[in-house]
């Protein structure tokens, strides 16, 4: 029996979704909704027998559908959300949640009143170079993770058409557009949760962003794992540069090129070699394991993987670093949940 979703946005992202949806078996399109007609026109013209709404209310009326991919910017998502739960649906969210924590909280809330499994999108999970480095770390192949440094720099020209250009003028757009997947790809990697975070974010003069462009956090994880990271989009050369390395107490272990090219080294070792991993083509592939992982799960035949319980704590992380920028002060985890009631793991 196919398994059909209702896909509401059809942005650069919706698109790909549509695209990732068609390649997991069993997965099939019930509707697609924008607000924007030129985007019903054109995607219906490559997507015969889908059929377009304007509007969600319209669609889960018009439509029988198992689940809803929602890809629609952050801010609209606590509205969206009360019509699918009500509609009796489960749903996989794009990240970030929401752009306030408070309703990120009410959406989770939602969810579990109304027994409904509730997934955000945080499929660089799935990239086999996170999985990869999340087993290394887990098994001390290299010994026990002592501290990390995870830099990300990239002059990110958010004008380009293929870009969602909400990010240019909203608050905190590396934090919660970027940085939000680095940390939580630390939780994740790691396999531990931050205990204090004392940050600093800025927006230099020559950004096109309204806002801050610009996030460096030193993170305290459980176990005592120091994390230095470094984000930016408006470095001041348009090459991305990435490495994530980790130094255990007997080698490294270095992620240098986003998505893939993953090395170690044992302390003694004159040079890294390289990990062999799974091919593949990020976006895509990591998307489509997360979207099996979801369907599985509404099945009845897995558990749910990055919930929306979870993806509060990495929420809750980036606005905790926020606060500290504001402050000046680190900001202890546990505490900052306890205020916000977000509960934070033990």
């Amino acid at each position: 029996m196919s398994f059909r979703m209702l896909l509401v946005g059809l942005g650069n992202r919706g698109r790909m979704w549509a695209e990732i949806a068609g390649h997991v078996a069993g997965v099939e399109l019930s509707g697609a909704v924008d607000v924007n007609p030129a985007a019903r026109a054109s995607f219906a013209a490559g997507h015969a027998g889908v059929p377009c709404f304007a509007g969600l209310g319209e669609a889960l009326a018009a439509t029988a559908s198992d689940a809803v991919l929602l890809v629609t910017p952050p801010d609209g998502h606590l509205a969206q959300a009360r019509q699918i739960f009500a509609a009796g649906l489960p749903l996989l969210a794009e990240k970030p949640l929401t752009l306030d924590l408070a309703e990120a909280v009410q959406i989770v809330d939602l969810a579990a009143q109304a027994r409904l499994p509730l997934m955000v999108g945080l499929n660089f999970r799935y990239l086999p170079v996170s999985q990869k480095i999340r087993e290394l770390v887990a098994t001390e192949a290299f010994g026990a993770a002592g501290f990390g440094q995870f830099t990300y720099q990239r002059n990110r020209d958010g004008r380009q058409p293929r870009l969602n250009k909400y990010p240019l003028t909203m608050r905190h757009p590396m934090m919660l557009e970027q940085s939000i997947h680095h940390l939580d790809l630390i939780r994740f990697c790691y396999g531990r949760e931050v205990e204090s975070v004392l940050c600093r974010t800025w927006n230099p003069p020559w950004s096109m962003y309204a806002h801050d462009s610009n996030v460096s956090c030193l993170l305290r994880l459980a176990g005592g794992l120091e994390v230095n990271y470094l984000g930016t989009w408006t470095g001041g050369w348009n090459e991305l540069r990435f490495e994530w390395r980790t130094d255990c107490a007997e080698g490294v272990i270095v992620q240098r090129e986003l998505f893939a090219d993953l090395a170690v080294a044992h302390t003694a070792d004159k040079a890294l070699s390289p990990v062999e991993l799974a091919p593949c083509e990020p976006f895509y592939d990591d998307s489509a394991a997360l979207l099996a992982d979801f369907v599985a799960h509404v099945r009845g035949d897995a558990p749910l993987a990055c919930s929306g319980a979870d993806h509060l704590v990495t929420l809750a992380l980036c606005f905790a670093a926020i606060e500290s920028s504001e402050s000046g002060r680190a900001v202890q985890m546990a505490e900052f949940c306890a205020r916000h009631d977000i509960a934070y793991p033990p």
